[in-house]
């Protein structure tokens, strides 16, 4: 058995990088983007014709600090908005001991609440970033194995070894940032 104890950090990683590898997420970023430049420079074309040039140019000028700014803001809105909802539903699971482990075909999964026993066949991909692994689970699940956990190298080679035959994707992505 491996014991991991999840942190803040760890929580908001997989958050960030779920939403990072969610198309509809990516959409969503592009098209607030894409309209809130759209409106303010739409308003600032209203004010141009209406011959205001103050506040012509203040939405112009609104208009590329927001085309340029936007994304940096929504990145940060996010870890804001994910870091207080760790904070909030994943109060009691932050700094919990768990015990991993594998047996006849099944990754369990320990602590002080109770047992989890999953069979190897339902994992559905792994991706490993430079900080974590996630093995997602059909079942939409994720399991996230911090790879300061002691012993973690062994943990990825036992795990690589019991699905090597099963046909699970491995995704490594160790230059993965939040964008």
């Amino acid at each position: 058995m491996y014991q991991i104890k999840l942190e803040k950090d760890d929580f908001l990683r997989f958050m960030l990088f779920t939403a990072s590898k969610s198309k509809r997420m990516k959409n969503k970023r592009i098209r607030s983007w894409v309209l809130t430049t759209l409106v303010i420079l739409g308003l600032g074309l209203l004010f141009f014709q209406k011959e205001d040039k103050f506040l012509a140019y203040y939405f112009f000028i609104s208009g590329a600090v927001c085309l340029f700014f936007y994304p940096l803001y929504y990145r940060w809105r996010y870890k804001i908005f994910y870091e207080k909802f760790i904070q909030q539903n994943y109060k009691n699971r932050i700094g919990v001991i768990t015990e991993i482990g594998f047996e006849d075909g099944f990754i369990i999964s320990k602590d002080k609440s109770g047992e989890e026993k999953v069979r190897l066949t339902e994992i559905e991909f792994i991706y490993e970033i430079k900080d974590n692994l996630f093995i997602r689970m059909k079942n939409g699940e994720t399991m996230a194995i911090p790879s300061k956990m002691p012993d973690y190298t062994v943990f990825k080679n036992d795990l690589s070894k019991l699905i090597s035959n099963l046909g699970i994707v491995w995704e490594v992505e160790l230059d993965w940032k939040w964008k």
